[in-house]
């Protein structure tokens, strides 16, 4: 149900949600939860560990080394065949150990950190758990709690609520539940709302839920991010460059060494074939995967001992990457604006950009040098 409540008269708001000053009765709360379904957002359960284990074959170089094995094996070279076999299988245990141990950990925080919510339930105030806040019940607010659900307002005590998480202002917002807005106003502005995931600062407040899980601001933020689909970490990039000049380089030099077998000196067409998968099979290096996934590992282990929980290895190598932390909006130091003067990408390019703070103006040059730029390229203008 999503209206305009902002612009509603409180009492208005509690008759459209067939509310009651002394709050739902426990029946009609499980009959809306019935109706609405829990509050909160959607969240994936644990990944099964067979997954796990099978994801630490969705590698690029770990096709090669697959495809290797198996070629081997054809030509009978089954000494290489169990060995790559084996170290794949030496990969594939310390990557789905060290990730189903950060798994179980991830889920064991999200325990920990369930949200309550005082309500009012049977005329008496009562803590329930956040998720089982229905639209319609009366919630009770005060400083240091934070607010499980979308709420309109009906009476503060000098609230003052931080809404950073949605507008990415630092500074606490005033609220007011005696205020009747217009119905298009900025989220930001709605001062006789609350919404859920934000903090009361300062006073105290008590409201009717208009909107839980994926209804609530939150949750529409919620269901943007988890469409939208994440880039590569920067091993992940480097990892598939390395592999396919790997493929590349080892397949022109077989072309070629296979060509002075036969027209130089003069091998048969068998003993030539032979000979190139013997040198594609030798060219592969078998021990990069287990060397990179137990460094990865190591790294992992460490970031934990500092109450850093990491659910992918290839995570690390992308946080250790980071030299510089740049905030935006909140936490902006000095003149409250930031302003990018360089990109670069973990593919090697390298951007640079004017322009100064908020004004809508400056180029972006690709610079041709990575190192030593000298002769930038106009790639978009302002």
């Amino acid at each position: 149900m999503k209206l305009p409540w902002h612009a509603e008269r409180g009492d208005e708001v509690l008759q459209q949600l067939q509310g009651q000053a002394s709050g739902l009765t426990s029946v009609e709360a499980a009959q809306r939860l019935e109706r609405y379904g829990p509050n909160q957002l959607p969240e994936k359960g644990p990944t099964p560990l067979w997954w796990i284990f099978l994801r630490q074959f969705i590698s690029p170089l770990i096709y090669i080394l697959l495809a290797a094995a198996v070629v081997s094996m054809i030509i009978g070279d089954f000494k290489d065949a169990i060995f790559i076999g084996l170290v794949l299988l030496i990969n594939a245990v310390i990557g789905a150990y060290q990730e189903g141990q950060a798994e179980k950990s991830s889920h064991a925080l999200r325990k920990l950190l369930r949200t309550h919510a005082q309500v009012q339930r049977d005329g008496e105030v009562r803590e329930i758990m956040a998720d089982e806040l229905v639209p319609g019940d009366i919630i009770w607010l005060e400083s240091g709690n934070r607010v499980a659900a979308d709420i309109r307002l009906l009476s503060s005590q000098g609230l003052e609520i931080d809404e950073s998480l949605l507008t990415g202002e630092s500074i606490a917002v005033t609220k007011n539940a005696d205020r009747i807005l217009i119905t298009q106003i900025p989220l930001a502005e709605q001062v006789n709302m609350g919404f859920a995931g934000s903090m009361i600062t300062r006073g105290r407040a008590k409201g009717i839920v208009v909107a839980t899980g994926l209804n609530t601001q939150v949750g529409q933020l919620a269901v943007d991010v988890m469409a939208a689909s994440g880039g590569a970490p920067p091993l992940l990039t480097r990892m598939e460059r390395f592999t396919n000049q790997v493929a590349i380089g080892t397949l022109l030099a077989s072309i070629a060494i296979g060509a002075l077998g036969m027209f130089l000196w003069k091998h048969t067409l068998l003993d030539t074939f032979f000979l190139i998968i013997a040198l594609s099979v030798s060219a592969i290096p078998e021990g990069l995967p287990v060397a990179m996934t137990v460094a990865l590992a190591v790294a992992t282990n460490r970031m934990a001992k500092r109450n850093v929980i990491v659910r992918r290895l290839t995570a690390v190598e992308g946080l250790g990457s980071c030299t510089l932390v740049a905030t935006d909006k909140t936490g902006t130091l000095t003149c409250n604006e930031l302003t990018v003067r360089e990109v670069r990408l973990a593919g090697g390019q390298h951007y640079l950009v004017t322009g100064e703070g908020f004004a809508p103006s400056g180029n972006i040059f690709l610079m041709a040098n990575h190192w030593k730029p000298k002769s930038p390229t106009l790639v978009y203008r302002t």
